[in-house]
């Protein structure tokens, strides 16, 4: 595949950059992306774009209105969907075309589809359950294919920038959609009637202190799956949580927070009781 078709097609590959000009963006463009990332947060069918220059400047704006939302939830369900649709295209791709997008997120993939497991952790879940050999995950071609859209995810809903270094017309475009982005992502506690409604999972969904944190992970991943919430839309609610407790004096990190879910959504039977939380602090 010729290098402008590859990065019209997947505009976040490092060849992207040498499309990316130092052009002024209009307000008009930033209410453009302002509303493709509202369609993207509500799964609507992407637009492909033609040319290489426009695939990675609307790529390029998209990210800067989902930042300037700032809304956890909301950059995580635009990255999981924009991830997914990308892994689409992609597993239709000739071997060639998803080794070289694949190795972007993957430097150690080798033929037969292995990387290593420092690669792995990077970018994915799912180690433990994992084929793991000699320091390296073999993985098929629909396994390399998933992870790489973890990783996509990962890397699209992170922002390390300084928020006040984003252009004032992102916000402006994203301060218009984001009722409707509020509408479409309301967290589970929204929901009236459920046990993580109640004001002892509340509580805890606040942030709790060193100590404590591990077991009001746990509570809270309890209370979403009584309620039937999905995995996904569990750990991203505890990855809130973990930010929240964090901005104490010790970091309690998503990762720890991720492996409390992972653990109850296997033993989905256990109860909740608000006075075992009350007796635990």
């Amino acid at each position: 595949m010729e290098e402008s078709e590859l990065v019209t097609r997947y505009p976040f590959v490092a060849a992207s950059r040498a499309y990316l000009k130092d052009s002024k963006v209009s307000d008009a463009e930033f209410e453009d992306a302002a509303g493709r990332v509202l369609a993207t947060v509500n799964n609507s069918p992407a637009r492909r774009e033609s040319k290489p220059a426009e695939a990675v400047k609307n790529y390029a704006v998209e990210r800067l209105v989902l930042y300037s939302l700032d809304d956890a939830f909301a950059a995580r369900r635009y990255a999981a969907n924009k991830a997914t649709g990308y892994a689409r295209l992609l597993a239709g791709e000739e071997e060639a075309t998803i080794v070289r997008v694949c190795r972007e997120f993957f430097p150690s993939l080798r033929p037969a589809y292995s990387v290593s497991v420092i690669d792995f952790v990077k970018n994915a879940r799912g180690l433990a359950e994992a084929q793991v050999e000699g320091g390296r995950v073999a993985l098929n071609k629909e396994g390399l294919v998933g992870v790489f859209r973890e990783a996509l995810a990962k890397k699209v809903s992170s922002f390390t920038a300084d928020r006040k270094t984003l252009p004032k017309n992102a916000v402006a475009a994203a301060e218009g959609i984001k009722p409707r982005v509020a509408e479409t992502v309301k967290p589970p506690s929204f929901f009236k009637g459920s046990v993580y409604s109640l004001p002892c999972v509340q509580k805890v969904r606040k942030g709790v202190m060193e100590g404590k944190r591990y077991y009001g992970a746990m509570a809270l991943a309890i209370a979403l799956c009584r309620d039937g919430v999905t995995k996904e839309r569990a750990i991203d609610e505890l990855a809130d949580y973990a930010r929240r407790c964090s901005a104490g004096t010790g970091e309690f990190t998503e990762k720890e927070s991720r492996n409390a879910v992972e653990w109850v959504y296997k033993h989905s039977t256990i109860g909740f009781a608000c006075q075992a939380m009350r007796d635990q602090g």
